[in-house]
């Protein structure tokens, strides 16, 4: 359907309409409730709305033909002129302005003011639309006064943690301004009042206040007043007080007399809130000035009760913090550990006894300020196996560039002292202030030199045991066989099955001594590795195939390829792996299937042996990895060994510049994952 043009409209009609919109304009300006006037642009009422008339009080035919300003005696921000060259310029005009009404009250508007020109430019009138402000003007002076007040009061609850000479101070502000009687009481541990601080301008008034306090202690069990509002937690406020309200909270003839010699006018009451609990209360009172109280006031009042509740509780919060701190640097300088606290920066900013005996300082307050790079200067750093420890390793900087918690073993000489080497093992942890950045790291040093001390002896002890046990071991194995071939000939069938027990017996004792031997190289540094380089893919499938012939209870899945060449020690290698798939058959006695997966990402090849047995706990993640250790736990079944197969192989990952490390939940099986670098591309 096609659109038909709008019909002309008559020039009848659009007067007739334009007629229609001035009489719903005038309406509208008769039933504002603003104040809505016009002027002639010699300033002469031409206009005056309803709200005009209840406004300033004189009606439309009074105001009609006045000067405006001279009628309602116009107090201007600036000056007339100014004003009027502001509305021949077209701009409107927007501002606050004071007026006097008919009955003498003065009026502050917020008026808003356009100039009305003729077609040709020409100024016919002046619009003009006032707003009463007066109240909101006056709650914004007494609220500009009140938070003045509050200003004050905040001044001084800041300006000292003695809550006895931030009371003081408070009451002497406000008394006499905003009573005559200020009262602080505070609940003590057996949930009695103890009236903290009473103030009056007059002294001996107070003494005498005090003293009638002791007389007359507060009835805890009370329904209005102090007990009450520590009940509640609300507020009371009584803005008149009657002699018959006396009356009712008199608990005797003489108490009602002392109260009518004070002469009360008007009191209220608020409570003392610390971290949500009432702890006191303040109370305001009015007497000899027979000033009363309003909600005003009330609101006033509770803000300071609440922001003294807030201090008082930052007052007892540091005390405590005092005596603990004092209870703290007790236990730190008679702890055993050094302790060192370093800021971002490396200097140090807090250590201990212990800390200052360990790194060769005479006393803590020598090493406050001094770098961490300054204190490395004087000694030489070496890790377990003896090689030079890499600083970017310790834990202050590993904690610095981001990490949670770290820990080392570090062993150091004194270069300048030449004091016999030390042993420790550093832990360091970060502190973050409220941005999330580090501001300061704790760092606990524990001294190992003892422990590592016997540990080599240890270790030389079961180097030479190793050593001295492979002759006879490797004797025994060639006897074995001796007689296996020997016993064949003969066809003994009962001899061969009890020497192919003992030759497996001989299998798990070679094995354990070479272990053994292998930890101890390790931890002597003597572990040589044979570099080469070899295809992953064929290697895991090697390694797998030879585990598989050896056990029928499991089947081994490869899943993956990797498709890559790595470089390192092949055999070494191949242990860390076989450790893997014995451990997850040995672990998983109730499942069938160990799998292998083999992923590459990012640089480095990824293997990992997933079993489907009991699971590791996440407490035992870290430290089965550590020599020696062994997952105890009463409700599984616990299995024979040394717990060294594991450091082993971690040993031999990381001197691959790999990483090894378990996923596990007790009960969901485990998957040990190695990582390995692939070589750079040439």
């Amino acid at each position: 359907m096609a659109l038909q043009p709008a019909k002309a409209v008559g020039t009848d009609e659009a007067a007739m309409t334009l007629r229609q919109m001035l009489q719903l304009q005038a309406s509208l300006i008769e039933m504002a409730h603003d104040a809505i006037l016009i002027r002639n642009p010699a300033n002469i009422i031409v206009s005056w709305n309803r709200g005009a008339e209840e406004l300033y009080g004189w009606t439309a035919q009074e105001a009609i033909g006045q000067v405006t300003h001279d009628l309602l005696k116009t107090q201007f921000p600036e000056s007339l002129e100014t004003l009027d060259l502001i509305l021949a310029t077209g701009e409107q005009w927007q501002g606050e302005l004071v007026h006097i009404s008919r009955d003498g009250r003065q009026i502050i508007v917020e008026s808003r003011q356009v100039l009305v020109s003729d077609e040709q430019g020409q100024p016919i009138a002046i619009l003009e639309i006032n707003r009463d402000i007066t109240e909101r003007k006056q709650h914004e002076r007494e609220n500009q006064e009140q938070w003045q007040f509050l200003a004050a009061v905040s001044k001084i609850l800041s300006s000292t943690l003695d809550y006895s000479e931030t009371l003081a101070n408070i009451a002497r502000l406000i008394v006499p301004q905003l009573a005559d009687w200020f009262s602080v009481d505070l609940l003590n541990a057996q949930g009695e009042f103890e009236l903290i601080e009473i103030d009056h301008k007059d002294p001996e008034k107070v003494r005498w206040a005090r003293t009638l306090r002791e007389k007359f202690p507060i009835d805890p069990n009370s329904t209005t007043g102090l007990p009450a509002i520590i009940r509640t937690g609300k507020s009371e406020l009584y803005p008149d007080i009657t002699d018959e309200l006396l009356v009712a909270a008199a608990r005797s003839e003489e108490e009602l007399a002392i109260a009518r010699q004070v002469g009360y006018t008007s009191v209220m009451a608020v409570p003392l809130v610390a971290r949500g609990k009432n702890i006191g209360v303040v109370s305001f009172v009015f007497a000899e000035s027979g000033k009363h109280y309003d909600e005003n006031d009330l609101a006033l009042a509770e803000e300071i009760g609440r922001r003294a509740g807030i201090a008082l509780d930052d007052a007892r919060l540091y005390r405590e913090m005092a005596q603990a701190r004092d209870q703290l640097e007790i236990i730190l300088q008679g702890a055993a550990d050094g302790i060192v606290v370093y800021g971002k920066n490396g200097q140090v900013a807090y250590a201990n006894d212990a800390a200052a005996h360990l790194t060769g300082h005479a006393s803590p307050a020598s090493m406050l300020g001094t770098a961490l790079d300054n204190m490395l200067a004087s000694f030489t750093l070496i890790d377990e196996q003896g090689h030079p420890f890499p600083l970017s390793q310790l834990p202050f900087r590993r904690v610095v560039a981001g990490e949670r918690e770290a820990s080392a073993t570090v062993g150091y000489t004194n270069i300048r002292t030449g004091k016999p080497d030390r042993w420790v093992s550093i832990k360091s942890r970060p502190v973050f202030d409220e941005h999330g950045d580090v501001l300061f790291v704790v760092t606990i040093i524990h001294d190992l030199t003892e422990r590592m001390l016997a540990e080599r002896r240890k270790d030389e002890f079961i180097s030479m045991t190793s050593h001295e046990l492979k002759t006879p071991v490797t004797g025994l194995k060639g006897f074995t066989n001796v007689l296996q071939r020997r016993l064949t000939r003969q066809g003994d069938e009962q001899g061969l099955h009890y020497l192919s027990r003992i030759d497996t017996q001989l299998n798990k004792l070679t094995k354990l001594i070479s272990d053994l031997l292998d930890m101890s190289r390790m931890q002597s540094g003597k572990l040589d590795l044979q570099i080469e380089l070899f295809d992953l893919d064929t290697f895991i499938q090697e390694t797998v195939e030879n585990v598989q012939a050896a056990t029928l209870t499991h089947h081994i899945l490869v899943e993956g390829r990797a498709d890559t060449q790595i470089e390192g020690d092949k055999d070494r290698l191949g242990q860390v792996l076989i450790n893997l798939l014995t451990n997850a058959i040995k672990y998983s006695p109730r499942s069938d299937k160990v799998i292998v997966h083999v992923t590459r990402d990012a640089g480095q090849a990824i293997i990992s042996v997933q079993d489907f047995g009991m699971g590791i706990a996440g407490v035992h993640h870290a430290k089965i990895f550590e020599r020696f250790y062994q997952v105890t736990d009463p409700e599984e079944k616990t299995f024979p060994g040394l717990g060294i197969g594991l450091h082993i192989s971690r040993e031999i990952v990381e001197r691959h510049s790999g990483r090894i490390w378990v996923e596990s939940t007790k009960g969901n099986g485990a998957t040990f994952f190695v990582s390995l670098p692939l070589p750079r591309e040439e």
